[in-house]
């Protein structure tokens, strides 16, 4: 395999992956830039408590940068869509777990499929930490192909590009606003996760949704130990309890 200097943790299993269980399945959807990586030790916890479990690596992940600059937000949701097709056609009730970006192409599946049992979205990406970089993305792509990730360094066990592709960039950007603007057709119970050291999202990404869908069962959960990517951070073991929890009442 060539060495791709893009990719961090090229050695972590980052593909598709469709792991059966009991009646209820659970979708989990990765972030922008991310592979399955980032849902899998959730995913694992949640199968081995018996629920059957499936997560779907977006089209222009996990390869090269220049693959994500090329695809669409529908092209994601599309492969979205087949991932809950086929859980929804092996399980009786389907929950849908996000991170980030995968947090708004859960509450968009969850407006095209209202039999959705519930939503628990990570950090999800509803607004941006630094508001001017989505319309800068828009001025740079036909200029710059990446931007350098600043202040990454970490040691969790995240696998995906070490760089933002500009032209993805707007991309992401067109699904925040088609989200925002779709939010009061939300239904279904649902909970966001939010972390203190949190510097890629809004600070006030969770509460928005909260006061725009038209759930009556919402819950927002801040963890005071986690950064961005809550689901590999410190907190996982409470995230996980949080989200058995919520998965057996509803």
């Amino acid at each position: 395999m060539t060495h791709n200097p893009y990719l961090k943790n090229p050695h972590l299993e980052g593909g598709d992956f469709y792991w059966e269980g009991n009646q209820t399945g659970i979708l989990l959807i990765h972030g922008f830039t991310a592979t399955t990586a980032e849902v899998r030790p959730l995913a694992e916890i949640l199968h081995q408590a018996g629920y059957t479990t499936a997560g779907p690596l977006l089209p222009g992940h996990g390869t090269h940068p220049d693959d994500l600059n090329r695809a669409t937000w529908r092209m994601w949701m599309e492969k979205v869509k087949q991932a809950y097709q086929h859980l929804a056609g092996n399980c009786q009730r389907v929950f849908v777990v996000g991170e980030s970006m995968g947090s708004l192409l859960s509450l968009e599946l969850a407006r095209q499929h209202p039999e959705i049992a519930g939503l628990l979205l990570f950090a999800p990406a509803i607004k941006i930490y630094n508001p001017w970089l989505p319309w800068l993305s828009h001025v740079l792509w036909p200029f710059v192909k990446y931007l350098d990730k600043k202040g990454k360094k970490d040691d969790l066990p995240w696998k995906g590009y070490n760089v933002n592709p500009v032209k993805a960039g707007t991309e992401l950007h067109k699904l925040q606003l088609h989200v925002q603007r779709n939010l009061p057709k939300i239904y279904q119970p649902l909970v966001v996760f939010t972390g203190e050291h949190d510097r890629t999202i809004a600070l006030d990404s969770g509460q928005f949704i909260l006061d725009t869908v038209s759930s009556e069962v919402k819950q927002l959960i801040h963890m005071n130990d986690s950064g961005h990517c809550v689901i590999l951070d410190h907190e996982i073991d409470q995230v996980a309890e949080h989200v058995l929890d919520f998965i057996r009442q509803h």
